[in-house]
């Protein structure tokens, strides 16, 4: 079965953000972690949550 992935855009801001929580938990685990790691578990825990308050800041 093929691979579904896709690449997305983050900004420099934000990249530079992500990369900083790689090494925090890197240095608090004592083992590498990958950037999409992170990216997906934000994804997989408080995407409904995100969903929810974009919709609420979409109808103010």
């Amino acid at each position: 079965m093929a691979r579904e992935d896709t690449t997305i855009a983050i900004n420099g801001i934000r990249k530079g953000i992500l990369k900083d929580a790689v090494v925090d938990i890197t240095i608090a685990t004592k083992e590498p972690i990958k950037t999409s790691t992170i990216v997906q578990y934000l994804i997989d825990n408080y995407l409904d949550e995100a969903i929810k308050d974009l919709k609420e800041k979409r109808v103010d």
